[in-house]
C-alpha cells in the first residue's frame, strides 16, 4: 500500500508543478473566427511554477527593436527568428521551458506597422501537444501562414498524425491592424 501511495504523491506533485496547459486546438477544427482587436495590448506571459534547467535560457535572443522589447516587457522570453517584411514583424515568446528546454506556454505575435495587430493562436501552447505552432512564414507584410501541430490521443507525443496549416491576413483600419484566420485545413502528416 505505501508504494501506491508513495506513487499517487509523486504524480500529484509532478502534475501541480507543471504550468496550466494551454486551450489545445479544438479552434483549428471551427470555421476561421478572429480573436485579435485593432487596439489591442500585448498579452502577459502565464507565470511559470517551476525553473527551466539554465541551459534552456541559451535560446533567448535579445530585443532586436521596439516589437521584440514590448514583447519581453510583457514577461515572454524571446525565441526562435524574428520575421520581418517591409511594416510586418513576427515574434515568437515563450513563458518557460519544458524539462527538455522546449518551449512551454509560447506564443506568436503579430506587429504590423509599429503596433501589435494581435497572435496566431487564441492561447498559448505547448510544445508536443495538441494545436502548438510548429512552423510559420511570412510571405508580405498582409500574410501570413502557420503549422500546427494536431494530436490524437493515440498519437505518440514525437509524432502528431494531422497537420493544420492556416493562413492569417493582417486587416489594417483607422483603429489600427488585427491578424485574422483566413483558411484553415487539417490534413494527415507526412
Amino acid at each position: 500500500m505505501r508504494p501506491v501511495r508513495a506513487l499517487v504523491v509523486v504524480i500529484a506533485w509532478w502534475a501541480a508543478a507543471l504550468p496550466v496547459s494551454a486551450g489545445g486546438g479544438a479552434w483549428l477544427d471551427a470555421p476561421p473566427a478572429g480573436w485579435n482587436r485593432p487596439g489591442a495590448v500585448v498579452p502577459h506571459a502565464p507565470p511559470m511554477d517551476r525553473d527551466a534547467d539554465p541551459r534552456c535560457g541559451e535560446q533567448a535572443r535579445p530585443p532586436a527593436g521596439a516589437e521584440d522589447r514590448a514583447v519581453a516587457a510583457a514577461g515572454w522570453i524571446l525565441v526562435g527568428a524574428l520575421q520581418v517584411f517591409g511594416g510586418t514583424s513576427v515574434i515568437w515568446g515563450a513563458a518557460g521551458f519544458d524539462g527538455m528546454c522546449r518551449w512551454w506556454s509560447y506564443q506568436v505575435f503579430v506587429f504590423a506597422d509599429g503596433r501589435f495587430a494581435g497572435t496566431l493562436s487564441p492561447e498559448p501552447m505547448n510544445s508536443r501537444t495538441d494545436g502548438a505552432a510548429t512552423q510559420m512564414r511570412l510571405y508580405s507584410a498582409s500574410h501570413v501562414a502557420a503549422e500546427f501541430a494536431r494530436y490524437t490521443e493515440k498519437d505518440p507525443l514525437c509524432c502528431p498524425s494531422r497537420t493544420s496549416s492556416v493562413n492569417f491576413q493582417i486587416k489594417r483600419d483607422a483603429e489600427g491592424a488585427a491578424v485574422v484566420p483566413s483558411r484553415a485545413a487539417t490534413s494527415p502528416s507526412r
